[in-house]
């Protein structure tokens, strides 16, 4: 798999508030924490949630391989850790409250990485800790599969206009995503990024036996971040909140 992030986290915070609700996450997250509790965000982009859940006076590190977006989170505010690299290669002798991947981080990895990934997640929480992942499953893909879109997205001046193609190599279940960003910058100049990534599309089956092997055991599962089930047609978000399998 590839992934490529590698323009302003400005843009990625406009374009961001249009497909997230910041409010929603992190009382969703800080429903599972103690006071003063430890954070752990894997794929944590430019900070946004671990900003939220730090000002509730919690202790947070990120994770996330774009430069771009990691020097936008470390200038944004907040004693929060920021590393630069890849989850699968993130190592820590600390241990957590909450962890979690969320916004379909998990589908950037390889099939092979996965599995690696959540055994060290697991060795990770603390007693009574909590994992959450949210993952783009098969019918994600299969329902908002659109060859061409273009998207529009504008705040305090500054007007983002996203032209998106998308591929899909079913032989792999691969879902490549390719987009050139064109930005109109507050004094009218004009920028322009490219942008690209793949995602495997896995099945909730899959990650559930994934998570097992990894020895954690899926113990809620929703279908947003204000905690409503999962829609029962498969379609949409579905999140795990997984705890140690023994307890």
């Amino acid at each position: 798999m590839t992934e490529s992030f590698e323009f302003p986290g400005e843009y990625y915070e406009i374009i961001r508030r249009d497909f997230r609700n910041l409010a929603a996450e992190t009382d969703f997250f800080a429903s599972y924490l103690p006071n003063g509790g430890r954070v752990l965000d894997l794929g944590c982009g430019t900070g946004t949630n671990l900003r939220a859940l730090h000002q509730l006076g919690h202790t947070c590190i990120g994770v996330d391989q774009s430069r771009s977006f990691i020097d936008y989170a470390k200038n944004a505010g907040g004693e929060i850790e920021y590393v630069h690299g890849r989850a699968v290669d993130f190592e820590t002798s600390e241990k957590f409250d909450l962890i979690y991947t969320v916004f379909v981080t998990l589908n950037y990895l390889r099939r092979d990485e996965v599995g690696p990934l959540l055994a060290k997640v697991r060795t990770w929480l603390r007693p009574g800790g909590r994992f959450v992942v949210d993952i783009g499953h098969m019918l994600n893909f299969v329902d908002s599969y659109q060859p061409y879109i273009i998207a529009h997205h504008k705040h305090d001046g500054v007007l983002i206009t996203r032209l998106i193609r998308h591929m899909v190599n079913a032989h792999e279940a691969n879902w490549r995503h390719e987009e050139t960003l064109i930005v109109r910058q507050r004094d009218d100049q004009v920028s322009m990024y490219d942008n690209f990534f793949d995602q495997m599309a896995l099945t909730a089956p899959e990650l559930r036996n994934l998570l097992q092997c990894a020895g954690l055991e899926v113990v809620e599962e929703f279908g947003s971040f204000r905690k409503d089930p999962p829609a029962r047609q498969g379609k949409g978000h579905l999140i795990f909140v997984a705890v140690h399998a023994d307890g």
